[in-house]
């Protein structure tokens, strides 16, 4: 696996993100950053379209070197929509507003991994907006056909988990309870840790 580290800058009209031996892409949609920067990575090394998508890893940081992840938030109300004006005109840090079938945000976003990057905006969402609860969609129409690849697989378990606390908010099942049923249903289902009595060899 190549790993290159890319810095993502934002435009007017979306992102430029560069790696330091000079190739770059201009993305409106954050999603297809890594993808792109993949494909013209491959070109470089000689790697086929395929084989340049498996055998590279391109990962995110802004200009100081922080890890960011590109991602998109779609706002799925269970009831009436909420009023998204102060969201259009003032959206998260590192994401901007787009109206379609579903309203949404395009982000790029700080974070330790995705995970932590999409809840902390869903968070900014509440804290600043009032619409956590409604931005429970990364722009999977089919959410039950898994992806390997790791950020549309991360993607695909954050919707999952934010459709989950969507539904359970409306049922009046708190937080902790969907955390406890997390922890209790998979408690069996890590890697156990290898035996003390193995550690010397690993």
């Amino acid at each position: 696996m190549k790993r290159f580290v890319a810095t993502v800058e934002q435009r007017d009209d979306g992102w430029a993100a560069t790696v330091p031996d000079g190739e770059q892409v201009l993305a409106h949609d954050p999603r297809s950053i890594t993808w792109e920067l993949r494909e013209q990575l491959g070109a470089r090394l000689g790697l086929s379209r395929s084989a340049a998508q498996q055998e590279i890893r391109v990962e995110l940081a802004d200009r100081s070197g922080r890890p960011v992840h590109g991602f998109v938030l779609l706002f799925v109300p269970l009831g009436p929509p909420a009023d998204y004006g102060a969201v259009r005109s003032a959206p998260p840090a590192g994401c901007r507003w787009f109206g379609a079938e579903l309203p949404g945000l395009r982000c790029v976003r700080p974070g330790p991994t995705r995970l932590a990057a999409i809840a902390d905006t869903v968070a900014a969402l509440q804290a600043g907006y009032g619409l956590a609860a409604e931005a429970s969609d990364l722009g999977f129409e089919k959410p039950w056909e898994w992806s390997a690849d790791p950020e549309h697989g991360t993607d695909l378990v954050a919707q999952l988990l934010l459709m989950a606390a969507q539904r359970a908010g409306q049922l009046g099942i708190d937080p902790g309870e969907l955390a406890r049923f997390l922890q209790t249903a998979h408690a069996g289902s890590a890697p156990a840790p290898p035996h003390p009595a193995a550690q010397g060899h690993l």
